[in-house]
């Protein structure tokens, strides 16, 4: 009978000793992982933003094929929230702050009584952007006894992260790189007047002279008070892939005749039957679009005027969004 007193002593002993241990751990945690993607913020924020978009790099995917998404009306900004069931539990997440294309704040329950918070930072760097994602808070004496037999919180939660962060890496790059082409047939364009500067250069530096050149013409036209009277296109006079040579003007439309002098010069497009082609994606794509849209032609049984000029319309350019596949050009080949 004394001995089993002295093992119940023992046992409350190792108990009160034990608790005392687990109240003195640490209370706060900040456990995060970075890494750079080679990606516009405004591109990485609008999908981490937008919660029906974790389903296609969370990392917790990958270990609980049983979960369940649900999610009520608001998705994105600051309010949005949504749910999910799995083999662990019920949680939620929710945003409650952010700055955008820098810093979003959410806040996640896991159902046990506490609610740490998700934090990711942006900052933009020379090959991209520095992605931070991390969850800070503190720990209720419950979550300090799981943590302490799980052997740490870093354990589980830095892996996650990192994977994450892969994950989500892979799906931006994925998603920047679609791209489409819209056959629209025979189009007769109206032509018109336009501001232009011609070059010949490399094929592979056409890029790099076309933005030099757009901004001369557009600097030239602000100076001189002049609106333009449509999206900024490129004519193209001569293409030879063998030597990989091409001459080309960048050119702006405007509504009549311009009188200039120097490097800015005013051209007239004439009214052309054309087929036309419509390619929303990156311009590194573009050889892909040109060959779409002149097999499309051939197939259709129209033949491209062998003298005639073809010309591409940028309707949504990198200015207007950092997306590359949100970005719209139309496509116009003189046909006979």
């Amino acid at each position: 009978m004394r001995s089993l007193k002295y093992v119940i002593l023992l046992l409350l002993i190792l108990i009160i000793g034990g608790s005392i241990y687990i109240a003195t751990l640490e209370n706060n945690f900040d456990i995060k992982q970075t890494k750079t993607i080679e990606a516009p913020a405004e591109v990485i924020f609008n999908s981490i933003n937008e919660y029906k978009t974790w389903k296609e790099w969370g990392p917790w995917y990958e270990t609980d094929s049983t979960i369940v998404v649900s999610y009520p009306e608001i998705t994105s900004g600051v309010g949005a929230t949504y749910m999910w069931t799995g083999i662990e539990g019920v949680g939620s997440m929710k945003t409650i702050s952010l700055v955008s294309n820098e810093e979003l704040i959410q806040q996640i329950d896991f159902g046990t009584g506490s609610t740490p918070e998700i934090y990711w930072k942006l900052n933009t760097v020379d090959s991209g952007t520095e992605v931070t994602w991390g969850m800070r808070g503190k720990h209720s004496f419950k979550e300090k006894i799981y943590w302490l037999y799980k052997g740490g919180m870093e354990q589980d939660m830095d892996p996650m992260f990192k994977k994450g962060l892969e994950l989500l890496e892979v799906h931006i790059l994925k998603e920047m790189d679609k791209h489409s082409f819209e056959f629209k047939g025979v189009v007769d364009y109206g032509g018109g007047f336009y501001l232009y500067q011609t070059t010949a250069c490399k094929i592979d530096l056409v890029n790099q002279k076309l933005n030099v050149m757009i901004d001369s013409i557009t600097k030239f036209m602000a100076d001189n008070t002049l609106e333009p009277s449509g999206k900024p296109f490129m004519l193209s006079h001569e293409w030879d892939e063998v030597n990989n040579t091409t001459m080309f003007s960048a050119c702006i439309p405007v509504n009549e005749r311009i009188i200039t002098t120097g490097e800015v010069l005013t051209g007239f497009l004439e009214p052309q039957k054309t087929f036309k082609t419509v390619f929303k994606g990156n311009y590194k794509f573009s050889y892909e679009a040109w060959a779409a849209a002149n097999k499309a032609l051939t197939e259709q049984g129209y033949t491209e005027v062998d003298s005639g000029e073809p010309f591409e319309v940028y309707k949504i350019r990198p200015i207007d969004t950092p997306n590359p596949a949100n970005w719209v050009t139309d496509i116009y080949i003189p046909i006979n």
